[in-house]
């Protein structure tokens, strides 16, 4: 989940639904609240462990970050130097997972149908917007990661995307890399930049989490089939936006070495200006199949365990 919310395009919350996790994660993050900390207040930490589902929780959690520590800037670097395949893979993982998905739940009602074209309209929209620009104020910042952060644990669309439509992606790229040296290097003027930066973001993940995964919530309790439906047209709808074979037409710049594609053409991989890698981009594909494979698999195997 934390490699793919990394990735502008993939969502974290695609890995979630396809590991068969979402529905829990959804709820185990509404449980986190005033109330669960009266709870470790009265009943002690060992109740207030079991009301948030810390089991659940903490690995996961732990996982995300480690991983977006970790492989950030290795996932960056593929993206540059080797975009069809790593495309590739998650395409061909976004596509079986699809198939499956509408295979464990069929649209079988004209609500149905309709929920799922729904999401796909609206994950295709945003997909085709173009970003934005311009000054980024500490509430601008804020609304941007609310905004983001929704994003992330929906299926299908893009936290980091979502950052650069807004034109926030370099702003928040830029804290997260300077907060370290902030500290490490500290000037009073460049701290408080960084770190109040830094707590507005933190402020609006927390926000929109919490907003949105009451939402979710309601909706999984009493409109799960017309909820599955929508998060499945948005995997849909998101497809082009990782399809392998593009032409970037619109650059943003990170830093003075490194730039991600914000806007592309789609091609056929034989009209792909340069070498199509048709061969391995099918092997990714393949492979992307058989890593949903073994997370469908552990996942009935855990779900029977339990």
């Amino acid at each position: 989940m934390g490699i793919a919310d990394v990735i502008p395009g993939v969502s974290g919350g695609t890995i979630a639904l396809i590991a068969g996790i979402y529905e829990e994660l959804i709820f185990s993050i509404d449980n986190i609240s005033f109330r669960s900390l009266l709870i470790l207040k009265k009943n002690g930490f060992s109740t207030f462990w079991n009301a948030i589902n810390g089991r659940f929780l903490l690995p996961l959690i732990l996982g995300v970050g480690t991983s977006i520590v970790l492989f950030s800037g290795l996932i960056y670097f593929l993206l540059h130097e080797y975009p069809i395949p790593v495309w590739a893979f998650f395409f061909g993982l976004i596509c079986f997972s699809i198939l499956l998905l509408l295979k464990q739940n069929q649209p079988k009602t004209l609500k149905s149908v309709f929920f799922l074209i729904l999401g796909f309209v609206i994950a295709y929209s945003i997909t085709q917007i173009s970003p934005n620009g311009g000054e980024i104020s500490l509430g601008y910042l804020f609304f941007c990661s609310m905004i983001a952060i929704i994003a992330m644990i929906l299926p299908g669309i893009s936290g980091s995307f979502i950052y650069i439509l807004l034109g926030a992606y370099e702003v928040v790229l830029n804290t997260s890399k300077n907060s370290i040296l902030a500290l490490v290097y500290f000037e009073w003027d460049n701290f408080v930049e960084t770190y109040s930066r830094l707590f507005v973001i933190g402020l609006g993940i927390v926000v929109g989490l919490k907003t949105f995964s009451k939402f979710l919530k309601w909706l999984f309790t009493h409109q799960k089939q017309a909820t599955l439906m929508v998060l499945i047209g948005f995997m849909i709808g998101a497809l082009p936006k990782i399809w392998p074979w593009q032409k970037p037409v619109a650059w943003e710049v990170i830093s003075a070495s490194k730039k991600i594609a914000i806007k592309t053409e789609y091609t056929a991989p034989w009209n792909f200006d340069g070498d199509p890698q048709l061969l391995i981009a099918l092997v990714m594909m393949l492979f992307g199949f058989l890593f949903l494979y073994f997370l469908e698999r552990n996942s009935n195997t855990q779900n029977d365990a339990v």
